[in-house]
């Protein structure tokens, strides 16, 4: 298992938090999403057997919520 920590700039309240989260918890090899608009930041737990940061990263792209 690993955790990474993105930082979203653009993270601006609840239709952030739902579409971040809905889009990663469907894909396999993550465990659990934390959206925190106040910080900004998204935490993946995910499986390292499965998924790479990397690609956890370019799946937070493809919601439209790029982090830096």
């Amino acid at each position: 298992m690993a955790i990474t920590i993105l930082d979203v700039p653009t993270l601006e309240g609840a239709d952030c938090v739902r579409v971040i989260s809905s889009a990663l918890r469907i894909v396999p090899g993550i465990v659990g999403v934390q959206v925190d608009v106040q910080r900004k930041q998204v935490v993946v737990d995910f499986d390292s057997a499965l998924i790479n940061e990397v690609q956890v990263i370019e799946l937070c792209r493809d919601t439209g919520y790029a982090p830096k």
